[in-house]
Parts: C-alpha cells; structure tokens; sequence
C-alpha cells in the first residue's frame, strides 16, 4: 500500500542489479530526517535485501545501529556506529574490508549528513525532502568528496504526494534556494 516504499524498493533494487552510475558500485545511501522513517525503511528492506545477497544497515542519533551484516565472527549482532560506516565505505575509511562483507546499502538520519566520508558510494537518496538546501548540500556531501572513485555520482529526491506539494510547495522552495545558494557559492568562489 506505500507507493513511496515501492518506488524506494524498485530504485534499491535497480541500481543493486543494473548498477547504472558506475559500473560494479551497488551502493546507496538513504537519508531521512526522522528515526522512525530509518527504522520503518530498515525493518521494510532489509530482510529483501539480506535474501538477494545484499548487507543492509541503519544509524540514527538515537538508538543502536542496526545491520544484516556479520561481524568478524559471523555472528549477526549489532555493529557500533563507526564499524557500520566503514564496512558501507572501507575504501574512505582506510579499511581492508572483503566484499562479500560489505554493507550495500545504508539507511542513516542527519547525524551521518556531515563530517563523514562515505565517497565508496555514488548515489544518495533523500527519501524525505529537507527543505534546507544546506541540508540537501551536506547529503549530497557524503560521497561528492576528493578521493571519491565514482566518475558520476547521483541524487534521487523523493517530494510529497502532488496534492501536499501543491499545498506546500516545498519543491518550488528547496529548487529556488538550492539555485541561490549555487550562485551564491559560485560568485564566492569564482568572483
């Protein structure tokens, strides 16, 4: 009945077997600004994932991190907040981590938004649209960073229904400040 959580899933699923940003990097990122959605998209896709072969985990600023991973031992338990990031990104992080051990998809609120280096993946996905572009920015900043091996890296956004959008118009807002704020930063840095 969520057509949102359909949609999510269909994305999820696409990229993981199509791979269509850069060849062989299955990985997604999935910000919400709610724990609650985290944990709803968690406990939705992460069993669909585990059975297609996938490692799937969740980090918010409250609660213990939750993954389908395995810990070195081979025991599936929860992993703390900074072993989750860097089985999602061991590249970034410096790690010698094994694929098959790696964390595909990794479903995180604000408090992974900044200061983090998730650049082993090439596609963020704000399943609940901010409308802060700063927050949008900070996002997208997880995997647009130095070092990233990804020749293309992508942003899916997912807005309210039309009929709340209309209402709203949260789109016409984030759009029009993510256009100042480019300006702005360009004539910062090119002026």
């Amino acid at each position: 009945r969520d057509k949102k959580l359909i949609q999510l899933k269909e994305i999820v699923f696409n990229k993981i077997k199509n791979t269509p940003t850069n060849p062989g990097n299955k990985k997604l990122l999935i910000f919400s600004a709610f724990a609650d959605t985290a944990n709803y998209l968690y406990d939705s896709i992460s069993q669909e994932l585990l059975k297609a072969g996938y490692y799937c985990a969740m980090v918010c600023g409250s609660g213990k991190p939750r993954t389908t991973a395995p810990l070195e031992s081979g025991m599936k338990t929860n992993f703390d907040f900074n072993k989750i990031l860097t089985h999602f990104s061991p590249l970034s992080k410096h790690a010698d981590i094994p694929e098959d051990k790696q964390i595909t998809v990794l479903i995180g609120t604000d408090c992974i938004s900044e200061g983090q280096n998730l650049q082993d993946c090439d596609t963020v996905i704000n399943y609940d649209i901010q409308w802060n572009p700063v927050t949008l920015i900070q996002r997208f900043g997880r995997i647009d960073r130095i070092g990233s091996k990804n020749g293309r890296i992508q942003l899916i956004n997912f807005f309210p229904a039309v009929e709340l959008n209309e209402y709203l118009g949260l789109e016409s807002r984030v759009k029009k400040r993510m256009v100042q704020s480019n300006i702005v930063s360009t004539a910062m840095s090119f002026g």
